[in-house]
């Protein structure tokens, strides 16, 4: 039986899901597994279970018995059952290299006057509008980036591009929150509540900001869960938008405090934009594609073909285009979060040996 704090449900693309409410994390099952799981009473032996499971002919395979005893070890590792030890969620592959932490669990609540405000105006001319505005906006920031440069004017000082780095890192940080606040809001629109607000660390070295929007598999449809993937980037870019407009109608500190911003802003784009990263174009190409955990997917695939181990059985029927696309991908990935670390070791090497240099003996 699954032990107390185990709940069944259907979520995401129709799928079975296993939701461990103890840690808040959900695991795939397919139909059959579902079937056998009904029958699951701490009283029926697996011979029994799967007499009834092919008399449902729930597949036209023939169900044995080590069929159900394969499921059961599954689910008692997974401490699932009546008996394990609920715990915390063990990250494996790519997502141990982005540890993360909650430092705002009622984000929720925070979020949810605004969610009643919008909540009423989310339909499709009001979502329509939104979106274009975004993408006027970030044509607008492109085409100013491209023709007029980020770089400061001729005579600027250092002081004051020092000064303009101070004001703009504030309303950065502030766009930042924005960006994942809407992520949060679009959740609370489609009746899941984000769980919280909390820091990453990309790769152990680069920290970024999320809403943790876990429940979003609870979610059936892909139409919201693209939008949920998508939204922080609508509003970023109304803020390109707005930044454009201030940088060009102004002169001195604040054209460099918006030139400053709009260097920060492309910076964002690219890092959303990047299908190699946890990314918000990654998410919802899965929401969009009824991919699942392609990242992961593509790790354990690469690794279990490295080291010669049996893979799990949801990629064992992968086609064999489809596995050489995640096994390449699972490649690049590696790759470029190697690059990334060494990016960031690199630039701190170089900033440590310029203020050394720069140090008078």
């Amino acid at each position: 039986m699954l032990r107390d704090g185990v709940e069944k449900i259907v979520g995401m693309e129709g799928l079975t899901l296993l939701h461990d409410t103890a840690n808040g994390t959900y695991h795939r099952v397919g139909h059959l597994a579902s079937a056998m799981i009904d029958l699951f009473d701490g009283h029926r032996t697996s011979e029994q279970i799967a007499s009834a499971v092919n008399a449902q002919k729930v597949t036209p395979v023939v169900v044995r018995a080590t069929h159900v005893d394969a499921l059961t070890r599954g689910l008692a590792g997974r401490q699932l059952l009546v008996g394990g030890t609920p715990g915390r969620r063990r990250r494996t592959g790519l997502d141990r290299m982005m540890p993360r932490f909650i430092i705002a669990r009622g984000f929720a609540r925070v979020l949810a006057p605004v969610v009643r405000i919008v909540r009423p105006l989310y339909r499709r001319g009001p979502l329509t509008a939104a979106v274009l505005v975004a993408l006027v906006g970030y044509a607008a920031g492109l085409a100013r980036i491209i023709t007029a440069g980020t770089r400061p004017a001729a005579g600027t000082t250092p002081l004051q591009l020092a000064t303009a780095a101070l004001i703009a890192l504030p309303i950065q940080l502030a766009a930042i929150l924005l960006h994942e606040s809407w992520h949060g809001i679009v959740c609370g629109v489609h009746g899941q509540p984000a769980r919280g607000l909390g820091v990453a660390m990309l790769f152990w070295v680069m920290p970024v900001a999320y809403v943790d929007r876990t429940d979003a598999y609870r979610i059936r449809d892909r139409g919201p869960r693209v939008a949920i993937a998508l939204a922080g980037m609508v509003n970023d870019g109304w803020i390109m938008g707005v930044t454009t407009i201030v940088a060009s109608a102004s002169t001195g500190t604040t054209h460099l405090v918006a030139a400053t911003l709009m260097g920060y802003q492309l910076i964002l784009l690219i890092a959303n934009l990047n299908p190699l990263a946890p990314s918000d174009t990654v998410s919802a190409l899965e929401a969009a594609t009824g991919e699942i955990d392609l990242r992961g997917r593509s790790r354990t695939l690469l690794v279990s073909t490295i080291r010669r181990r049996r893979l799990p059985g949801y990629l064992c029927g992968l086609p064999a285009t489809r596995r050489i696309a995640y096994m390449v991908y699972g490649v690049l990935s590696y790759l470029f979060a190697t690059w990334v670390v060494l990016f960031v070791v690199w630039s701190l090497w170089r900033s440590i040996a310029m203020t050394v240099q720069g140090v008078p003996s």
